[in-house]
């Protein structure tokens, strides 16, 4: 008898799968949001880069130099008209263009306040190149690293 009654037995019906479309309210916010955080982060990224895009010339630029200046220790007077280029990129030029001297160096002190410019590159780019050709290899290195220090951490108005 008890075999009877199992072969009468059916296997349990069960529910359907639960898809994942349509998926709860509460997550297609979650979802949505992330979207558009995501995509805010990229914007700001994005501009972030197209506004820093001087910066990277002027290093490579700067890095130019520095490879010039090895063979030719006169290559070194361009150093000031490059970081006056990088600076006319990001202020006005009525505030830099007519800059000189150390009213020029006290600008470039100002607007990076922890490089530390050695007073010559103020007037570098006038010297005489045999002047300049006689400076030593650590003073050279020093200028360009300050200046490579000074187009990375400038402060943009």
């Amino acid at each position: 008898m008890a075999d009877a009654d199992l072969s009468q037995l059916h296997d349990l019906a069960l529910p359907p799968m639960i898809g994942a479309w349509p998926m709860a309210p509460a997550l297609l916010g979650l979802l949505a949001l992330l979207t558009t955080g995501l995509l805010l982060l990229a914007f700001v990224y994005w501009h972030r880069y197209r506004a820093n895009a001087y910066r990277r010339r002027a290093k490579t630029s700067l890095a130019a130099l520095a490879r010039a200046s090895q063979h030719c220790p006169q290559r070194l007077q361009e150093l000031p008209a490059l970081l006056k280029h990088t600076a006319l990129q990001a202020w006005p030029r009525e505030e830099v263009a007519a800059l000189e001297g150390v009213a020029w160096l006290s600008f470039l002190r100002c607007q990076a306040p922890g490089v530390e410019l050695p007073d010559g590159l103020s007037d570098l780019g006038y010297w005489p190149a045999l002047r300049v050709a006689a400076l030593p290899l650590s003073e050279r290195e020093r200028l360009l690293h300050a200046a490579h220090l000074w187009i990375d951490q400038h402060v943009r108005p």
